[in-house]
C-alpha cells in the first residue's frame, strides 16, 4: 500500500468566521466533539510510492452532515512531512475534481514549514465555504503528488484534511500518510544554542556561545542554512541592552565579526554549507561599554535558521542566555584585529573532522563547562497551525504563496 491511515497528531488552528478569527481547539486523538461534519478520506490509488516529479494518486474527499440543517465547511488540507526540511507549495502537486459538489476552484499555498491545499466554491472570493446539506454529503476526488523539488531529506507525505471552520469532528480518517520513493533516512533536525549565564561577562573576557545544528539519519539538505543570533525582547520589554560585539570563530582559528542587522541586537551569521549532519559554530560575546550597568544584567538569547533556497521561513530555533557584570569602567576585551566578512564568507565545515570548533564534529572538548540551552526540533510540528492562516486565507494575505488556481 503506498499510503496507509493514521491517527490525527495534535494540531492548532485558528478559523475566521467573517472577519474574526476565532481559536479553534487543538486538534488531538479524535474524541466524540459533537460537531455535526466528519471527514473520510477513501484510499488512494494506484497503489504505489510517490516519487519526485512521478504520477499522482488520487483518493476520494468526503464531508458528511448530520446535523438538520446546512452547515458551511471550508476544507483545508495540510501537507507534512517526517524529513528535515520545511515543505514549500512548490513541492507539492494537488488537484481537485467535484464528484457530489459544487464546481470548485483550488490552489496550493505556502506557510510557514508547511504547504495547504485548499479548495471553495468556483468562482467565489478565496475563503468562501461550501454548504453541506441537511443529512447530506459532498464529495470530491483529490490527486496528490511530489514535485520535483520535494526535498532529498524528506521521507514520508501526509496529508491532514480539516475544516477552517471548526464544523468538522477528529476522525481516524482525515489523514493520510504516503510512502516516497526513493526511501531516505531521515528525520526531524535540532539546533541547540550552549551559554554559560552564570558566569558573568566583565571588561576584558567574552561570553562564549556555541550552536549546535544536527541531523537524523545521513541524508542532508538541499541548500545552505542562513542562521541569526539575537537578543530576545518582547514588544513591551523596556530592558536596557548595552552595545555588544558578536564573533564567529572560522576554520583558520580566527575570529570574524559578524554583521549586525539594521541596527538592531541581531547578528548574521555564515551560511552552513549544506553538506553536514552535525555542525558546530562557536561564537563570543563582547560588551562594547559596561556604563550604565548597576547589577548583574542577564540577556535572553535566541537563534533561529532557515533555508537559503526554496521555503525560506526559519523552523529551526533555540535559546539561551548571557550574563553582563556591573562594572564602573569602559574597558573592552583586547584581541586580534577582526575582519568584516564579505557576503559569501562561510564558515561551513569540511567532511573531516578538525579541531576549529566550526568544523561538522561531535561536541568533543569545545563544550562550554557549564552549559544551558534548549532543545527545539523541525519545522512541521503538528501543533503549531497559526491564526494568521486564516486570516491570511480570509484576506489573501501577503504571507501566502499561491502556487496556481483552476477551475473545474
Amino acid at each position: 500500500m503506498s499510503a496507509r491511515f493514521a491517527s490525527a497528531a495534535a494540531l492548532t488552528v485558528a478559523a475566521a468566521v467573517g472577519t474574526t478569527l476565532v481559536p479553534l481547539t487543538a486538534y488531538a486523538a479524535p474524541v466524540a466533539s459533537g460537531k455535526p461534519l466528519t471527514i473520510e478520506l477513501g484510499t488512494p490509488a494506484p497503489a504505489g510510492p510517490l516519487s519526485r516529479g512521478g504520477a499522482t494518486e488520487t483518493f476520494t474527499f468526503t464531508v458528511k452532515n448530520s446535523s438538520d440543517k446546512a452547515v458551511d465547511f471550508l476544507p483545508w488540507m495540510v501537507a507534512d512531512s517526517d524529513g528535515a526540511s520545511p515543505v514549500a507549495s512548490s513541492h507539492i502537486v494537488f488537484d481537485v475534481e467535484p464528484v457530489n459538489a459544487p464546481a470548485t476552484d483550488d490552489y496550493v499555498m505556502q506557510q510557514d514549514g508547511s504547504a495547504q491545499g485548499l479548495f471553495y466554491p468556483a468562482g467565489k472570493p478565496k475563503g468562501d465555504p461550501f454548504s453541506v446539506p441537511a443529512k447530506g454529503e459532498l464529495s470530491w476526488k483529490v490527486s496528490v503528488g511530489l514535485g520535483k523539488k520535494y526535498p532529498s531529506n524528506n521521507g514520508n507525505l501526509k496529508l491532514e484534511a480539516a475544516d477552517l471552520l471548526d464544523h468538522a469532528q477528529r476522525e481516524k480518517d482525515d489523514t493520510l500518510v504516503f510512502e516516497t520513493s526513493p526511501k531516505v533516512e531521515s528525520g526531524p533536525a535540532s539546533l541547540r544554542l550552549l551559554s554559560d549565564p552564570k558566569t558573568p561577562i566583565k571588561p576584558g573576557t567574552y561570553g562564549q556561545v556555541s550552536l549546535i545544528h544536527q541531523l537524523k539519519g545521513t541524508a542532508t539538505f538541499d541548500s545552505d542554512l542562513a542562521t541569526t543570533l539575537e537578543v530576545e525582547q518582547g514588544p513591551d520589554d523596556t530592558q536596557f541592552v548595552p552595545q555588544l560585539v558578536v564573533e564567529e570563530l572560522a576554520a583558520d582559528g580566527s575570529y570574524i565579526r559578524a554583521t549586525r542587522i539594521d541596527g538592531q541586537n541581531k547578528w548574521q551569521l555564515s551560511d552552513i554549507g549544506k553538506n553536514f549532519i552535525m555542525h558546530r559554530t562557536t561564537l563570543r560575546v563582547s560588551v562594547v561599554d559596561f556604563k550604565g550597568i548597576q547589577k548583574p544584567l542577564k540577556l535572553k538569547l535566541h537563534a533561529s535558521s532557515s533555508l537559503t533556497e526554496g521555503n525560506i521561513t526559519p523552523f529551526l530555533g533555540a535559546d539561551g542566555a548571557i550574563t553582563i557584570a556591573p562594572e564602573r569602567g569602559t574597558t573592552t576585551p583586547s584581541a586580534p584585529p577582526s575582519a568584516t566578512p564579505s557576503p559569501t564568507t562561510s564558515a561551513s565545515a569540511s567532511p573531516a573532522p578538525s579541531a576549529s570548533a566550526t568544523d561538522t564534529a561531535t561536541t568533543g572538548a569545545n563544550t562550554p563547562r557549564t552549559t544551558t540551552g534548549a532543545l527545539a526540533s523541525t519545522g512541521s510540528p503538528d501543533t503549531t497551525w497559526y491564526a494568521a492562516l486564516a486570516a491570511a486565507l480570509i484576506g489573501a494575505g501577503g504571507v501566502l504563496t499561491a502556487l496556481r488556481l483552476r477551475r473545474r
